[in-house]
């Protein structure tokens, strides 16, 4: 096994704790024996996951998790104090939303640079990993062939959010937003890196469409791109979702969580873009796992003329390698209907 960096028993601060990759992040660590420290923006109103940890994790000498406020990311020096004392951090937390990416861009790019500036005047911070996008490196083409790498950014994306055309359907600025928002926030973190120099190992992590277990779907609901499976299981805003949201990559959840802990803390992995890609998938493809899973329900119908696929080749084998550090003999991506399966056992 690759040398680790960060031992167990160290402090890990983790934003965005309370989401869906944010709380996985945290089981992950917690299960290989890391203390967390997460940021959410209301401590009281997230105490139901510090209630499932401690219930989780309540043998003696178990790791240690802990909450504390940070009401507004992009307040600068809104991380200064609450991470003294930590040896990792992972910046997860990020706008999702909002219509005007004038506003939405600066946010989250100043949010992100507080985190790298907090990191860095903390001595006891010596690795760094920041959740990133597939967005961030291109938005989905149906049906072309092309391909991206490490170097790849989605900088067309952020000039169309910017400057968005008026022929263009208005419901798809949101997905340009997104794409601004990741690109620029993972630019300037690169930027921040490679000119200042911190004390700290940087990586990114960047994921695509997350499909998976919710670690407390009662108290998460259908966050983030579940929402997008969640229509196709039971058929509400289904039209809608199909015509929207390309065919594209996925990759499991938990997944997602285990390249941030294997980027955190290996030291082998230093400077990296790890691309989060596991396998593509397209809806009659997802429709049909549904149906062969839960052969007793009625899903929407496949639809013949829909025959949009993802034909872009993926720089994922480096990320592949990390995530089998951390899994079971050394495994793998998790499988599509794995994931789909693991994701709908709170639907029914």
């Amino acid at each position: 096994m690759p040398e680790l960096a960060l031992q167990p028993g160290s402090w890990v601060f983790v934003t965005g704790v309370n989401g869906l990759i944010g709380s996985h992040i945290a089981d992950q660590l917690l299960a290989r024996g890391y203390n967390v420290r997460g940021a959410v923006r209301d401590v009281e109103k997230c105490n139901w996951l510090k209630e499932y940890f401690d219930d989780k994790y309540s043998q003696q000498d178990a790791a240690k998790f802990e909450l504390v406020a940070v009401p507004d990311m992009a307040v600068e020096g809104c991380y200064d104090d609450v991470v003294k004392g930590t040896h990792g951090f992972i910046h997860v937390a990020s706008p999702l939303h909002g219509p005007d990416a004038r506003v939405l861009v600066p946010l989250t790019v100043q949010g992100a640079l507080n985190a790298a500036k907090a990191a860095a005047k903390t001595p006891t911070v010596t690795r760094f990993v920041f959740t990133s996008s597939s967005i961030a490196a291109t938005i989905p083409k149906p049906n072309v062939k092309f391909s991206i790498d490490a170097s790849s950014f989605n900088d067309a994306a952020v000039e169309k959010a910017f400057n968005y055309p008026a022929d263009e359907p208005q419901e798809l600025k949101g997905m340009y937003n997104y794409a601004a928002l990741k690109t620029a926030a993972e630019r300037a973190m690169w930027k921040f890196v490679n000119e200042e120099k911190p004390g700290f190992v940087f990586n990114s992590v960047l994921p695509n469409a997350n499909y998976g277990k919710v670690l407390i779907p009662t108290q998460q609901g259908t966050p983030s791109t579940i929402a997008w499976a969640h229509a196709a299981f039971t058929g509400e805003l289904w039209d809608l979702h199909r015509s929207r949201i390309p065919p594209q990559y996925f990759i499991d959840t938990v997944d997602t969580a285990l390249l941030h802990v294997s980027a955190l803390i290996h030291a082998s992995v230093s400077n990296e873009r790890l691309f989060g890609f596991a396998e593509p998938f397209h809806w009659d493809k997802i429709l049909g796992i549904f149906r062969r899973i839960y052969p007793e329900r009625t899903f929407p119908a496949d639809d013949p003329a829909d025959d949009r696929r993802d034909l872009m080749t993926v720089p994922n084998k480096r990320a592949e390698e990390v995530l089998g550090w951390v899994k079971g003999g050394g495994e793998g991506w998790t499988g599509l209907e794995v994931s789909l399966r693991e994701m709908s056992e709170a639907w029914v």
